[in-house]
């Protein structure tokens, strides 16, 4: 797993990448419009703020794909991406009903899934570190 530092995990880009991939699928973009005002508008979002609003665009990027999901499979290696593709949309679902997101609820249910427990662990660690 690659941890980098120093660079938003989300940026504005990445948002916009979901809108278009949401209005191709006729949902909704309303929330993620006030999403990137929040989090890159003027006044900004609160640290606690953001980090909902994180957890909410990574949990529509595992359902939508996109470059969001994309910096996510980047910080796996080969395993843990195949199975993050493979669960995206049960991981996204999962991911929607969680309140306080932590690394052991996301492994035993990644594990429940069927993914080995290193990958999970793994999984669990690169969505913790993305939404941070």
């Amino acid at each position: 797993m690659t941890i980098t530092t120093g660079e938003p995990a989300i940026t504005g880009p990445d948002i916009d990448d979901l809108v278009i991939r949401v209005r191709h699928a006729a949902g909704d973009t309303t929330e993620l419009e006030a999403a990137k005002t929040a989090l890159f508008g003027t006044a900004g979002a609160a640290p606690a703020d953001a980090q909902l609003i994180r957890q909410r665009l990574l949990t529509v990027a595992l359902h939508h794909g996109g470059d969001l999901l994309a910096k996510l499979l980047v910080r796996l290696g080969p395993r843990e991406t195949a199975m993050v593709r493979r669960y995206a949309h049960r991981l996204g679902y999962f991911l929607e009903t969680l309140e306080i997101w932590s690394a052991k609820p996301i492994t035993l249910t990644l594990m429940r899934f069927g993914v080995p427990y290193i990958e999970a662990e793994a999984i669990a660690v690169a969505i913790l570190l993305l939404v941070w």
